[in-house]
């Protein structure tokens, strides 16, 4: 009868725990999901700028991905990176040139770093990395707790969604207690019925429904999210969200711009300093806008067929130059000023 009393039948007043039980809890706590979805967008920020990274050694590869082996060298350099931007931490990493392994410094060993970094802003140690400033984290992870409820909230209605919800015309004004066990008994025939495939006997304005998900609003969610996320970032949303830009006309040539660009100061900030100071190395950052490339041909092939009247050669030149960003240096062009030719006189 306790299932009965709780939903109104011979009840003269509320029960004195008017708390309803949660349902479909979510495994995952927040916070774990939070430093995850996080420290994964910067693993994968700076994983995309290796790759357009140039100059470091095939060998070294390695030391920069993760391993599987249970150690505590499983972590490579990005990841390492990664959740200490992520953690806003500081970070003391040491090298081994022997065995080309990078690791976290000990208790020890950071102490020295950090005091030798202290003194001359370096060390024989190890290296010293510092993101206590870095509060874009803190940006990112306000915007991922709310795709933290936005998932938990969806995978609740999708797990209510599974269930079939019988709706009797006036239950409870129609039903009194003693006929209340046999509506139940019903209620359970029914879903029986329905479980197997058969056919039920219902009264005209009963109802049998299952729970639609609201993907629409969720979908909006997540848009929002990546639109924040990416305005922190400096990357663009499609970026984020893995999608391919759409509409009509629409070749991705302004995303892959805006991801260039947004990549590029992570090169400058992090990875460029990280890797020349740890292996020794004079890294650059490989373009991939080739768009720049093709209208430079092309203003070149046009400029083979302008007379110099129009414009003149060392302004070509000089063009040509800018456009492949090369040096404009006067040097490196190598312009030689014509003489103007003087107008010839007879006597």
């Amino acid at each position: 009868m306790n299932l009965l009393k709780n939903i109104g039948f011979g009840t003269s007043s509320m029960p004195a725990d008017t708390s309803l039980p949660a349902i479909f809890d979510f495994l995952v706590l927040q916070k774990d999901f939070v430093r995850t979805d996080v420290t994964t967008i910067y693993k994968r920020i700076l994983t995309d700028v290796l790759e357009r990274t140039q100059g470091l050694k095939p060998e070294l590869e390695n030391v920069i991905s993760d391993s599987c082996l249970g150690s505590e060298k499983s972590d490579g350099l990005v990841t390492l990176i990664s959740k200490a931007m992520c953690d806003k931490a500081e970070l003391f990493i040491v090298y081994d040139k022997s065995t080309k392994v990078v690791r976290k410094a000990t208790t020890n060993e950071a102490d020295m770093i950090k005091a030798d970094y202290l003194k001359e802003a370096g060390s024989s140690v190890g290296f010293y990395l510092n993101f206590k400033d870095f509060n874009t984290s803190d940006m990112l992870k306000i915007y991922s707790g709310l795709e933290y409820c936005t998932v938990v909230s969806l995978h609740k209605s999708m797990n209510t969604a599974k269930a079939l919800q019988f709706k009797m015309k006036s239950l409870r004004a129609s039903v009194s207690e003693g006929d209340s066990e046999t509506v139940v008994a019903q209620a359970k025939a029914i879903a029986k019925a329905l479980g197997d495939g058969g056919d039920v006997l219902l009264d005209g304005e009963d109802t049998i429904e299952t729970l639609i998900p609201d993907l629409q609003a969720a979908t909006k969610s997540m848009d929002f999210i990546a639109q924040k996320q990416s305005f922190y970032l400096g990357v663009p949303a499609t970026y984020l969200t893995g999608l391919a830009p759409s509409g009509l006309g629409d070749s991705g040539e302004g995303d892959r711009k805006a991801v260039e660009r947004g990549l590029k100061p992570f090169f400058q900030s992090i990875i460029k300093p990280v890797l020349d100071s740890i292996f020794d190395s004079q890294v650059t950052f490989k373009t991939e806008d080739f768009g720049g490339v093709t209208a430079a041909l092309m203003a070149l092939k046009d400029f083979e067929i302008t007379t110099d009247e129009l414009i003149s050669a060392e302004d070509k030149k000089l063009i040509i130059h800018k456009m492949f960003n090369l040096s404009t240096d006067p040097k490196d062009l190598k312009i030689t000023k014509t003489k103007p030719v003087e107008n010839e006189t007879t006597d």
